[in-house]
């Protein structure tokens, strides 16, 4: 049963990498659902059977590493960019032609979307949870009763953990309902049981009682309502007024320097506060396959600055190296070009090395601030100052997904191929400017390669000058 349900998916090869449902599954499989069958009772009966199978295909299975785990974790980040409908395989439209439209349609299982939302609910993101353990229950309902050996839980779990996540959001009634439909499938269970008696006690006590909760025996500790990203993108401000968009144009830009003279920069002004723009067609090709290729054998997670340190973070999903100007003449020809354009000073230690990132299928970078917010922060080790200016350039191109949105500013950049993204981080007068949040957003389909230059305060004082009004 099981190699006729994964030969079924994998008639065209290419479709199976091509839809990241059809890849979450595929992991999925391996990691969850293969082992599942190796150890079942029915496994177990046929050990002969069973013994010549293992032989065969058993090296092909992959080992249940920290790896493969976060790669169903960076999966479940793409629910934030498509609607509810994405369990049935129907991803977000934004007007036509449709964000992302796979060749082949694919839909999760109730035990797939069970499994992304038991993620959620284990991190206290009860925000999702509540949308993927939903689905779990809906698809589980349908089926109940049937059974299938590759599922690893069930509609008793899904319930159980829909209910906890009600709970936590604040909706206790509701929670209640699906504790006394969970009891009706197993009406033994003591600590559901208890957990009506405490939900009705709640809804006696009226509004507020959820604070006064004795967590004694309940299922799980009350981590955070919401996660921090949706801390920060809710409510967004307004769009911005029709006088500030007239500053916004595209233009040719030599910016005095004779490097640009023969080659003009093609600017796009994207916003004026905070001032953002996109140079078109900054790299070539050939440049951008340099770069990768370079970082390539040098990628390792990626860290964020963490009070004196520096430390992977989960809000931070990517693997990045970084490449010195001496590392190949293209990199050194860049540096130069970014000078160029900036009219900045780029030597060290004035600009951190080239940083170079790639975000594969669900990589992210949650809301954040390129320069230090505060004075032990590991950026200040150079001795030159906090970072004034970001340069990002798109080294490749993104099916879906992979926009630089900016929070409080309100508006996003999409991927676009061998163009920079520049943007000031500080005001003339040294403060941050907190108009530059901004975030990666989750990659939907496709690889997405960026190039960072983070340009630093000293050595600038003549080049962006102070302003006569110390406000600006």
């Amino acid at each position: 049963r099981f190699y006729e349900k994964v030969q079924a998916l994998h008639q065209d090869p290419e479709a199976s990498v091509d839809n990241p449902l059809l890849a979450f599954s595929l992991i999925k499989r391996l990691h969850s659902d293969w082992p599942n069958i190796i150890y079942s009772d029915e496994a177990t009966r046929n050990t002969q059977g069973t013994g010549k199978m293992l032989g065969l295909v058993s090296p092909l299975s992959p080992r249940q590493s920290q790896e493969v785990v976060g790669r169903g974790w960076r999966s479940r980040r793409i629910d934030g960019t498509v609607e509810h409908g994405l369990a049935r395989g129907v991803f977000q439209r934004a007007g036509h032609p449709p964000l992302y439209n796979p060749g082949r349609r694919a839909a999760l299982s109730a035990d797939d979307c069970f499994h992304v939302g038991k993620v959620a609910y284990d991190t206290g993101d009860y925000y999702h949870s509540i949308a993927w353990l939903e689905e779990a229950v809906s698809l589980f309902r349908l089926s109940y009763g049937s059974w299938n050996v590759e599922d690893r839980s069930s509609l008793e779990d899904a319930l159980d953990h829909l209910a906890f996540s009600y709970f936590m959001a604040g909706n206790i009634s509701h929670a209640l309902s699906l504790s006394m439909e969970f009891l009706r499938y197993d009406p033994s269970n003591q600590r559901v049981s208890r957990n009506v008696a405490k939900y009705k006690k709640l809804l006696e006590m009226g509004t507020g009682a959820r604070d006064r909760w004795d967590w004694q025996g309940c299922h799980g500790p009350p981590p955070p309502l919401l996660s921090p990203l949706h801390a920060l993108l809710g409510p967004f401000p307004p769009q911005p007024a029709p006088e500030q968009l007239l500053h916004l144009s595209c233009s040719y830009e030599t910016n005095s320097s004779p490097y640009l003279l023969l080659q003009p920069a093609k600017k796009e002004m994207v916003r004026s506060q905070p001032y953002v723009a996109l140079y078109h067609d900054f790299i070539t090709d050939a440049e951008a396959e340099t770069i990768k290729g370079l970082a390539g054998p040098w990628l390792q997670r990626s860290v964020v600055a963490s009070g004196e340190k520096q430390q992977k973070a989960e809000y931070r999903i990517s693997k990045s190296a970084w490449l010195k100007d001496t590392a190949d003449p293209v990199v050194r020809a860049l540096d130069r070009r970014m000078a160029a354009l900036t009219g900045l000073d780029l030597r060290p230690p004035y600009a951190e090395y080239l940083q170079v990132v790639n975000y594969g299928l669900g990589g992210h970078y949650e809301p954040h601030f390129d320069h230090a917010t505060s004075m032990k922060s590991p950026l200040y080790r150079m001795k030159s100052g906090n970072r004034i200016a970001t340069i990002m350039i798109y080294l490749s191109a993104v099916e879906a997904g992979g926009s630089t949105a900016f929070i409080y500013a309100n508006f996003s950049v999409p991927v676009v191929k061998n163009a920079a993204l520049f943007w000031w981080n500080l005001r003339r007068n040294g403060n941050g400017d907190g108009d530059t949040l901004h975030a990666g957003c989750p990659v939907l389909a496709g690889d997405k390669w960026v190039a960072n230059k983070w340009i630093h305060e000293h050595g600038q004082e003549f080049r962006r000058p102070c302003s006569a009004d110390p406000q600006d």
